[in-house]
Formats: structure tokens, sequence, C-alpha cells
């Protein structure tokens, strides 16, 4: 599983509209995150790097859970546990500058189930290069938000009929098992 951009402070031109969208698919995101966790699938952050580049996770965290900020109590109920893995990226790709693909590669991933914001931006970008890398693709519609409704339907519309992803409406309808997405 992969949590893009979930650990943010939310200053950005949409970030106001991004954490209203977030807030409303947090508890499906929390669910899934849990559910994936108890049967030993790898969840792996990969978020933008804030600031100056310090490829430093824990002050990212600190920084983005600050008590002062309008987001940081949703970013408290999304952020990684202690078995996680948490690889900080430069652009709007997960792919782009990281070694995520080394790892999935390395722990012999073949499908990416997609979680995160926002939906019209990273996930899309994230989306399209693990399609041209050859990996399956499931990304349930509940644990996405981006800046609009109107933008998030036409990334969910690409991403059925562009990238051929799986698309169910609800995470809850998932299944793992043995590590692995069913």
């Amino acid at each position: 599983m992969l949590a893009l951009d979930l650990l943010t402070d939310f200053d950005f031109p949409d970030g106001p509209a991004v954490r209203r969208a977030l807030s409303r698919h947090a508890l499906s995101i929390r669910k899934l995150f849990d559910a994936a966790r108890a049967r030993r699938v790898p969840v792996i952050y990969v978020n933008d790097n804030l600031g100056p580049w310090r490829s430093n996770a824990p002050a990212l965290i600190a920084h983005c859970t600050r008590p002062a900020l309008a987001g940081a109590a949703l970013v408290r109920q999304l952020c990684p546990a202690a078995g996680d893995a948490i690889i900080l990226k430069p652009r709007h790709s997960a792919f782009f500058g990281t070694p995520l693909e080394a790892l999935l590669d390395d722990r012999n991933i073949s499908t990416l189930l997609l979680v995160g914001i926002s939906a019209e931006s990273c996930v899309w970008m994230t989306a399209c290069d693990a399609h041209t890398r050859g990996f399956d693709l499931v990304i349930p519609a509940d644990t996405m938000a981006g800046a609009s409704t109107r933008a998030l339907r036409a990334t969910l519309t690409g991403l059925k009929d562009v990238l051929n992803a799986r698309v169910p409406a609800r995470a809850q309808s998932l299944r793992f098992a043995n590590g692995r997405l069913k």
C-alpha cells in the first residue's frame, strides 16, 4: 500500500479544500491501514519533502502535526506506524527521484494499492508511472482526496479507463491474505 502525501501542512493553494476532502475520507483510510497492517501488507508512505531538502521524515511529521496547524489532528490520525516505510520525494510522482521501484522489486510487489492526496496531481502522476512500470493498480475511491469533487471524479474515471486500475467505491470491500491484496 502506498500512502501518498498524507504527511502535510496543507500549505499550498488548494490546501484547505484538500484538507476538508481528506477529513471526509480519513476513517476509511485508517481502517484500510489497520486491515493491511494486521495482515502484514507493507504500508509505504511516499511524501513530498516540505521546505529545505533534509530527507528527515521525523522532522516532517513533527512539522505537520504542530498543534497550531489547522490539519494537525487529521495528519496525526494518518501517521505511519512503527513498521511502515517512509520515502520522501522531490516531485509529484512517488517514483521520480526515489528508491521506491527498488524497494517494491526487493519485496516482489506487483500490485499497488494507492491512497492519499491530491488525487488529480500526485496520485495521478504516481499511478501513471506505476502503470508504465507494469504494476497492477487498486485505488479505492473513498481513500482519495482532491481539490474538488469534479477533479476527483475525472481522475477516478481516468484511472479506470486509461490506466485500467481497479477502482472500488469502498476500501471496505478489499481483502488481504498472506501479506498481499486478494
